[in-house]
């Protein structure tokens, strides 16, 4: 009877020896968290599944950290050996501390060879020997891929967030911030996009941020796209029938993936009209920045202080409403807006300022969870409209709005600064979330379908599109930057004012033209959430009776009880 006891155990412990040796050789994982934070996206796998080469990852992000700054270490190095253990050893890695004791004239030397590389610094509050000391880190990375590297940024920081909640911010991006860096190497050219000309639209010099950057950065389109301006009405004509020869632009359209309309101020004709609704129609992303209204702050600068805002008519209503969206005649109000400086006195003969809240110029905060808009804030906006949806078959999806308190100013509408000395009621401000900027995503019906059109045997009409997406936003003064008298440019969203620039506008932009273009579905990765799982100090309070009864007074008892249980065991067995 004990010999089997023997064997059995043994035989046990064989096995269990053999379980881990084979576990040993085998690279599994499962992933039994709630929010999926260990797994990765079939995206992801397929991406590092492509190197054809080794790629090796500098992390500066190695030293004496805070617990936040540990966990977002953590977190980095725990990714990259995920994406080691599936590359087949095409990645390696490794943690640098760029605060390792060095001469002073060597550490600035490396700041500036960092900088240089587009890593970010911060300002990091260490404790050190029992006091507060002030560290400069770069809380990023260096990746090399063949004769190729580029930096990623881990830190995401959000206006109003808690040093903790930005941290949990950095650490649902990171996936998404390496995987699109490394794909970015492995491209062998950069997609083709366009800003659209030939009414009135934003010049170069006004959305020169967006594109090259004003500061030196690696945070504008042209790092991760081609950039042209195409002019739609330049056109070759047809030596047969000396007519603008339609199929050869529409084809040179069709080279982009995504064409940008920033704040046209010209009406568009029919045939504007038909090339870009075609280009839609064979699959075209397009990015809508139109105002509903013509409005400037220009235009206050008079006796008056004041002046009436009217319907910017673009002859487009028709065309935007068949693919499921009206951009309203109005002007969103809003309480959560920027302030502009009003002259209030003088004091020796000198001119003196005051800061007003300014409610036509919203400040957006997203609320949203989708990839274009999730975690964005500080989104500035001047004279924008709300934007209506219309039912149809395409999906669609509010990336920003106003907030819960705003109205409405229908045109033709009175701008007056006398909102300032006599502003509205509160109660007045009791319309809602008012849509600013909308994506549009499915198979569109061509404005054109069903209307009689001039003979052109150029080109065929599409009446039905592809599978597509566009985002039309209200406002196109968000993505233009200012320029002064003497052509300075200025960053893209900066408030003078109070010497400010606002990030929202950039990261919204970028993010919606890099969904616009995003075909193999990176883009969803940036929707991951890792939760805080907090606990509720409010709940703790009122049952702390009841929760100390729990934690000290039920284990005690459910030792007592097993010992009875045991004793009672033992005598009965060796009665």
């Amino acid at each position: 009877m004990n010999t089997n006891k023997y064997i059995t155990s043994i035989l046990f412990i064989t096995l269990v020896f053999l379980v881990n040796i084979l576990c040993s050789f085998i690279n599994w994982d499962i992933d039994l968290t709630a929010d999926k934070k260990h797994s990765f996206a079939k995206e992801t796998t397929e991406i590092i599944n492509s190197l054809e080469d080794n790629l090796f990852i500098k992390v500066y992000l190695e030293g004496d950290f805070p617990a936040d700054f540990k966990k977002l270490q953590k977190a980095t190095e725990e990714l990259l050996k995920r994406f080691k253990s599936i590359s087949s050893d095409n990645i390696d890695f490794e943690f640098i501390n760029p605060n390792t004791p060095i001469a002073d004239d060597d550490k600035l030397a490396l700041f500036k060879q960092l900088v240089k590389l587009k890593l970010t610094p911060t300002d990091l509050e260490i404790r050190k020997e029992g006091k507060q000391v002030n560290q400069v880190i770069f809380p990023g990375a260096l990746i090399y891929y063949k004769d190729k590297k580029v930096a990623v940024n881990f830190l995401k920081q959000k206006l109003g967030e808690s040093p903790g909640g930005n941290i949990n911010t950095s650490i649902e991006n990171l996936e998404y911030e390496f995987v699109s860096a490394i794909q970015y190497l492995i491209k062998n050219k950069l997609d083709k996009i366009a800003f659209l000309d030939g009414n009135g639209e934003l010049s170069e010099n006004e959305v020169h941020d967006i594109t090259s950057s004003v500061l030196d950065d690696n945070f504008n389109l042209s790092y991760y796209y081609n950039i042209d301006r195409f002019n739609i009405k330049e056109f070759t004509i047809d030596s047969t029938t000396m007519l603008p020869n339609l199929s050869r632009q529409l084809a040179m359209m069709n080279v982009y993936k995504v064409i940008i309309i920033a704040k046209p101020t010209i009406p568009f004709n029919n045939l504007d009209k038909l090339l870009i609704d075609q280009y839609v129609m064979q699959g075209g992303k397009v990015l809508w920045l139109v105002d509903g209204v013509i409005a400037s702050m220009d235009s206050l600068q008079n006796k008056s202080g004041a002046f009436i805002a009217t319907k910017n008519n673009l002859n487009i209503d028709d065309q935007l409403l068949k693919y499921g969206v009206r951009i309203n005649a109005d002007l969103i109000e809003d309480l959560r807006s920027t302030k502009i400086p009003i002259i209030t006195g003088y004091s020796n003969n000198k001119p003196q300022q005051s800061y007003f809240q300014w409610p036509y110029f919203p400040l957006l905060v997203s609320d949203s969870k989708h990839a274009v808009s999730k975690g964005l804030d500080g989104i500035k906006c001047d004279f924008v409209s709300s934007i209506d949806m219309v039912k149809n078959n395409i999906q669609k999806t509010i990336l920003l709005h106003s907030s819960k308190q705003s109205r409405l100013n229908l045109a033709p509408a009175k701008i007056s600064l006398g909102i300032l000395e006599n502003p509205p009621s509160i109660e007045s401000y009791n319309k809602q979330f008012k849509p600013i900027a909308v994506l549009l995503e499915g198979e569109f019906e061509s404005v054109f379908k069903d209307k009689l059109m001039q003979k052109n045997n150029q080109i065929q009409l599409k009446e039905k599109s592809e599978i597509t997406k566009m985002i039309v936003v209200s406002d196109g003064d968000l993505i233009a930057n200012n320029v002064s008298a003497s052509g300075t440019i200025f960053p893209l969203a900066y408030d003078p004012n109070i010497k400010y620039t606002y990030p929202g506008n950039k990261h919204f932009l970028i993010n919606a033209i890099q969904y616009l273009c995003d075909e193999n579905g990176l883009s969803h990765l940036k929707t991951k959430e890792l939760s805080l799982r907090m606990l509720d100090k409010e709940k703790i309070q009122k049952n702390k009776f009841l929760i100390q009864l729990i934690n000290i007074i039920f284990p005690i008892v459910l030792l007592l009880i097993f010992a009875f249980f045991f004793i009672r065991n033992k005598k009965r067995k060796y009665a």
